[in-house]
């Protein structure tokens, strides 16, 4: 499994939303022209159908966002983790392994 870096993931939210707007304009004229020809139900159909993969898309680019939000907060946190202090070689182990060795 390959891991995914911050740049794959804003091109594919940014991907996701131009097929978004894309969708929704392929959704508009195809209803617009199939109203004028006559075929109520089958424009009524496309717009819905348009709605319907246009608000999918717009979901997963809000979560592929999320998921790029996400992995950006914890590598920074990675890189800000701050230095366990100096153990005292002559104390014994904390046995609940906290950084501030006993009470």
């Amino acid at each position: 499994m390959e891991r995914v870096t911050l740049r794959e993931l804003a091109v594919a939210t940014r991907t996701a939303d131009a097929l978004v707007y894309t969708v929704g304009i392929a959704g508009v004229v195809a209803g617009g022209l199939l109203l004028r020809a006559g075929s109520t139900g089958f424009a009524l159909v496309a717009w819905v159908l348009t709605f319907v993969a246009g608000a999918a898309l717009r979901l997963l680019s809000a979560v592929t966002r999320g998921i790029a939000d996400i992995k950006r907060e914890l590598e920074r946190r990675d890189d800000q983790q701050p230095p366990l202090p100096p153990q005292d070689p002559d104390a014994p182990p904390d046995p609940y392994r906290r950084w501030g060795g006993w009470h």
